[in-house]
């Protein structure tokens, strides 16, 4: 495993556990999603450490940071996030995430303009009316979703790491190796608190779209496909980009909803030239 710097930051009443790879470098936050922790971005961090430093937060009830004692709402995450920047006294980083790190970021980017100088998401909760999960044709409301993802969380959490280790291998063949090690930890840590909240957490998905237009810094919105379980549609994607001229889409045929996991030829080169675009700015 990578060593990278460590630590904690007080933010929103929570110890905040973070990864960081250091330097006098243009600053990358990197936010996971649920069930994984801030070292699930391995495999990322070590593309970029070269040029910029890296800063893996793991959320609350994930990783080593405090549990949320029942919350894990959008407000609440994005106060840890927003903390977390200025107690790093961090000098307006490019913020991004993953599915609910993706939410996170998208919300700090609307809320917190003066914070970043851009965001990038990972298959972020961003549906039309009536879209469907996948291309099945059974709706699933959030806590039969939250009920499902939390009982697959805890098969991993309680097996043996071989075991656990072995499995996700099976299931996800196209994982790099330096991202399989981090999956399983990530299942050993997260917080039952979390596990136990997952059906009814918070999460503020309603008006994706009017957030977009609040957003004042480029954009890289990264998809999949719905066959492959990704959220995002093209449809959405098109309407994100309809309501803001500063959001880029970036379609990756294949992917699924981890993007970067499936599709990771892709994925690098488009966030490396996004990166650079915006800190060369």
């Amino acid at each position: 495993m990578t060593e990278w710097a460590n630590g904690y930051v007080h933010s929103n009443c929570l110890q905040i556990h973070y990864y960081r790879t250091g330097g006098k470098k243009p600053q990358v936050v990197i936010n996971h999603g649920a069930g994984d922790d801030g070292l699930c971005w391995t495999h990322v961090a070590k593309e970029l450490e070269n040029d910029y430093d890296v800063i893996l937060p793991d959320a609350r009830g994930h990783g080593k940071s405090d549990t949320g004692n029942g919350d894990y709402s959008t407000k609440s995450r994005v106060a840890d996030l927003a903390g977390l920047i200025q107690a790093l006294k961090l000098d307006k980083p490019v913020v991004g995430g993953h599915s609910m790190g993706a939410e996170a970021a998208m919300h700090l980017a609307a809320e917190y303009p003066e914070m970043i100088h851009g965001v990038f998401l990972e298959d972020p909760p961003i549906i039309l009316p009536g879209e469907k999960f996948g291309i099945g044709k059974q709706e699933m409301n959030a806590e039969d979703i939250g009920k499902m993802m939390a009982r697959f969380m805890r098969v991993f959490k309680n097996l043996p790491r071989f075991l656990a280790a072995f499995l996700q291998r099976k299931m996800s063949p196209g994982y790099p190796d330096d991202e399989i090690e981090p999956w399983v930890e990530s299942k050993k840590r997260v917080s039952n608190d979390f596990l136990n909240s997952m059906p009814t957490m918070e999460l503020d998905v309603a008006s994706p779209f009017e957030l977009f237009k609040k957003i004042q810094v480029p954009v890289l919105l990264f998809i999949g496909d719905k066959e492959k379980m990704s959220i995002v549609s093209e449809g959405s994607a098109r309407k994100a980009a309809e309501a803001n001229e500063r959001v880029q889409v970036v379609h990756l045929a294949g992917a699924s909803h981890d993007i970067r996991r499936t599709r990771f030829d892709g994925y690098m080169p488009a966030l490396k030239k996004f990166l650079k675009e915006i800190f060369s700015a």
